[in-house]
């Protein structure tokens, strides 16, 4: 398992997913109010799954995810600069 970062197109939002500390509990997963993770199926982790970023085009940064995970495994950064560079 390995350290996940999923970027933005547009660069405006960044999650970095820990996947050896997620325990696939799903509470990211059904409090995510865009759908943006899913779980995904690894048959070689306790439960047999793991958080992954289904569609990162529809995060809009609220942090809940990485709020609401008991094991720390979700790290949401937003780009505060402006667009044209300026901040």
């Amino acid at each position: 398992m390995s350290i996940v970062e999923t970027v933005s197109a547009n660069g405006q939002f960044k999650l970095v997913v820990h996947e050896s500390w997620c325990k696939g509990c799903r509470i990211c997963v059904d409090l995510c109010p865009t759908k943006t993770l899913a779980m995904e199926e690894s048959p070689d982790r306790w439960e047999g799954v793991i958080v992954k970023v289904a569609d990162m085009e529809v995060c809009n940064g609220c942090g809940i995810c990485e709020a609401e995970c008991p094991d720390f495994a979700i790290t949401v950064y937003a780009n505060k600069a402006k667009p044209g560079g300026a901040a």
